[in-house]
């Protein structure tokens, strides 16, 4: 009889408390957006839950290439990536805004893939690390210099000999271990690339700026920079190559550049931490420091990644009696096959 009060009286008072939310049993609810709908509301949401996907809005964006209005729905990921590749290096901010908020499942993708493209990165970036540096400038490259190059004299040539077959993808793939040279010459849009090669031996870095109408000549100039350029020299199997070349900001030109597009030469070294500083600062009393970087992180065979080094970016005249003027151009001293080093880079 006690037992039976005690259940009965604790029946009562658990009688008006209020059941924790159950939902049904795994299998008795439909597929799809009802399942979803029938969970929220034994969960005890009171307020009517309406589900849906993503809503693809209609909106023309125009495209910095073709300065035409496109109908974004009407391309697909890879091309709607492409135009906002374009958007981003036009630096058409409210265009990328409109493309993103138009398509609201790949608002994030799209940014993320088109910065990878214009910027790529392979690595994790290192604390101190600076970030990559572009031209504004697409028309203005660099190029680390080989010793017998004379730029402002020669300007910057494939070497004597060189086999006029080979392709863009064969130059930048063989690199300087190439026996027999080809006809392109490598150059990069970043400043930072060619000091981080130059410093290596103190070597000097050209800048140069690509003559009028050069791009126009289909087939002599290649950015990897642009993601149409580099698919034009490498197509489907550029593998490591292509990395390389995107992650080096690398332009090839044939035949190379006269000495009128040679703008200035530098020289690289590596500084101490505190002539970093102090130029960042704009306390540098060294006037013959033009800039300073800092290169990235680098992973070693041993997979321990190493600090990045300050270089200095130093003004440098050129030795006008460094080598003898000759006219004949297939004898001057960067065609030189016997004196030449190997190549550092660009």
């Amino acid at each position: 009889m006690y037992a039976q009060g005690r259940r009965a009286q604790r029946s009562a008072q658990t009688a008006g408390r209020p059941g924790p939310a159950r939902g049904p049993r795994p299998g008795t609810l439909p597929p799809g957006p009802e399942a979803l709908l029938s969970l929220q509301r034994a969960a005890g949401n009171a307020a009517v839950v309406r589900t849906h996907g993503p809503v693809v809005q209609r909106v023309a964006v125009t495209d910095p290439r073709s300065k035409q209005s496109v109908e974004t729905d009407g391309l697909s990921p890879e091309q709607r990536v492409a135009l906002a590749t374009q958007l981003l290096r036009a630096k058409k901010t409210k265009e990328l805004d409109r493309l993103r908020a138009a398509h609201p499942d790949e608002r994030d993708s799209l940014s993320e893939r088109a910065l990878r493209t214009i910027m790529p990165r392979y690595r994790d970036v290192h604390a101190e690390s600076e970030g990559d540096s572009e031209s504004e400038d697409p028309n203005v490259f660099y190029r680390t210099l080989r010793p017998e190059e004379l730029p402002l004299r020669n300007g910057l040539r494939p070497p004597i000999g060189n086999d006029v077959t080979k392709s863009a993808a064969d130059h930048i793939r063989a690199g300087s271990r190439a026996k027999v040279k080809s006809s392109w010459v490598s150059f990069t849009r970043s400043l930072k690339t060619a000091a981080a090669w130059a410093a290596e031996n103190e070597s000097r870095i050209a800048k140069v700026r690509l003559p009028d109408g050069a791009r126009v000549t289909e087939g002599r100039v290649y950015d990897t920079t642009d993601p149409e350029q580099l698919a034009a020299v490498f197509g489907n199997s550029g593998g490591s190559a292509e990395n390389f070349a995107k992650a080096s900001q690398e332009v090839v030109v044939k035949g190379g550049l006269d000495a009128e597009a040679v703008l200035r030469v530098f020289k690289a070294k590596y500084i101490s931490p505190e002539q970093y500083e102090q130029h960042k600062a704009g306390s540098a009393t060294d006037s013959d420091l033009y800039a300073v970087v800092r290169t990235r992180a680098k992973v070693t065979e041993s997979k321990q990644k190493t600090a990045p080094k300050p270089i200095g970016i130093y003004s440098h005249q050129e030795t006008e009696l460094a080598a003898p003027k000759r006219k004949n151009r297939e004898g001057t001293p960067e065609n030189d096959e016997r004196g030449a080093r190997a190549r550092v880079a660009f």
